[in-house]
């Protein structure tokens, strides 16, 4: 059986929750050179931060700019969970962001894992654009971000999808 999680929505209203505690509190400063979505990952790791929720970027550029977006898949119209890379050269500007870190398993090993969610725009030639940021997207400048630490939760793994890794869902943490 589907843990409920999981199941589509049966009518309109319904939902799933789970009560959090917000933790510590930073503010994550990178500079020219630093790789984003690595240096919050490896904040997450020095800091031995399981779960958080990343808001508020202010100041913040970046060349290149690094992201997936949902796009068809024309092999299997059926997915819709299907994301495909871009990458834009040109110097871009973080206008928008939020998301979460959260844990996933890679080899039977639990990592801390950045899901960021942005809008960018900026330079002459540069689009309101938007996706998940990943790997490679190279601060220029400076980039700040507000992160909270999220605590009294643990993690509920689910079915996997393309990229191998699982569609996670949370529960309240036993004391």
């Amino acid at each position: 059986m589907t843990e409920s999680w999981m199941r589509d929505a049966a009518r309109p209203g319904d939902h799933h929750a789970v009560e959090y505690r917000p933790g510590r509190e930073f503010i994550l400063r990178m500079t020219t050179g630093a790789d984003a979505w690595r240096a919050i990952q490896q904040f997450a790791v020095d800091h031995e931060i399981r779960f958080a929720k990343l808001h508020a970027a202010f100041m913040g550029g970046f060349q290149p700019l690094r992201f997936l977006v949902w796009a068809p898949d024309a092999r299997n119209p059926e997915n819709w969970h299907h994301e495909a890379p871009v990458e834009i050269q040109n110097l871009s500007m973080i206008l928008s962001l939020g998301g979460i870190i959260h844990v996933r398993e890679r080899d039977g090993v639990e990592e801390p894992f950045p899901a960021i969610h942005f809008v960018a725009g900026g330079a002459w030639d540069v689009p309101t654009v938007g996706g998940h940021l990943i790997e490679g997207s190279i601060v220029k400048g400076v980039f700040q971000l507000f992160v909270t630490e999220l605590t009294g939760i643990d993690v509920l793994y689910g079915p996997t999808f393309g990229d191998g890794f699982p569609e996670n869902w949370y529960r309240r943490a036993t004391p």
